[in-house]
């Protein structure tokens, strides 16, 4: 039986829909994300599962029933907006989640600060959460989602706020949780995070799905297939019709959706002939930020009218 199982899962807002039709399974130990632009459904659908909204229509179990919090699967979730326990040190916050999911107050409180120093946060821990930085902050409500080593990880937009290294360290800490077992859900904007945490994608589009699948595939099938080359001096202004599009100085690519395996020799034969000095080329799928780019244009930069 599968640990999640969304089938035909709507909800309405009056006339507005927030989600339409959404259907999918995710067994133990799988990861997926969920992607879209501002307004496509997102968090929605994670409250629909996590029993945080009454859906209009359909299914959203965990475990093989509508989640309860009394359920004996332990869920870490991080939601989208974080203002509770502002006022309160963050470790007794960390403490109370451990307790709350099981652990005694002795284990609770280890867990708790081990966490702090793996995060760089051990000087922190008597201070209150609201003194914070922003990306400080991110890293308690993120201790409070792991406290307890969660079954289930339902983390909404988990980076919001982090610098490079600090979103190392977090890939790291989900990595080595998901590599335990734990059940992943994704909710971002950031590509990357998806590429290295995911193993499945779920797009949605003006609340529907639009494409459901593994992450390598939905490179394959939504993206396109890009050449590119670097190269030294000027690109004349056609080569031999070839469609290219300059990407800075000394790069260029070529963009097709063609399966043409000879496409990219021809392509090189033609800008040594026209006196282009080729220094590197090469072909690639489109990455999923070229893909999301792609699906959602203009949309992805506007704001929902209703945010779901």
């Amino acid at each position: 039986m599968a640990l999640i199982e969304v089938k035909g899962l709507s909800k309405r807002y009056g006339s507005a829909i927030g989600i339409d039709r959404i259907q999918f399974n995710l067994d133990a130990g799988e990861s997926m994300a969920i992607v879209g632009p501002n307004g496509s459904g997102k968090t929605t659908l994670v409250r629909c599962l996590l029993g945080l909204v009454e859906p209009s229509e359909g299914i959203a179990h965990v475990a093989g029933s509508p989640y309860q919090p009394a359920d004996p699967t332990r869920i870490g979730y991080l939601p989208e907006d974080r203002g509770h326990f502002q006022r309160d040190r963050v470790i007794d916050v960390l403490r109370l989640f451990g307790t709350l999911r099981g652990l005694d107050p002795k284990a609770s409180a280890r867990k708790a600060h081990e966490y702090l120093e793996e995060m760089g946060l051990g000087s922190q821990a008597f201070t209150p959460i609201q003194a914070l930085s922003n990306g400080q902050q991110q890293k308690v409500h993120l201790g409070i989602t792991f406290m307890g080593d969660p079954d289930l990880l339902v983390l909404d937009e988990p980076t919001r706020g982090f610098d490079p290294v600090n979103k190392t360290l977090f890939n790291k800490y989900v990595a080595e949780r998901t590599g335990r077992g734990a059940t992943l859900i994704l909710v971002t904007h950031q590509m990357q995070e998806v590429e290295d945490l995911t193993e499945r994608i779920l797009f949605l589009d003006g609340g529907a799905q639009h494409y459901l699948g593994a992450v390598s595939d939905a490179k394959r099938d939504l993206g396109e297939t890009r050449t590119e080359f670097t190269f030294l001096g000027e690109l004349p202004t056609t080569v031999n019709d070839w469609p290219l599009a300059l990407q800075g100085s000394g790069r260029a690519e070529l963009i097709h959706t063609e399966d043409l395996d000879a496409l990219p020799e021809h392509l090189l034969s033609d800008l040594l002939a026209a006196g282009v000095r080729v220094t590197g080329f090469q072909t690639r799928l489109s990455s999923l930020d070229e893909v999301f780019v792609r699906m959602y244009g203009e949309s992805a930069e506007m704001e929902g009218e209703i945010s779901v």
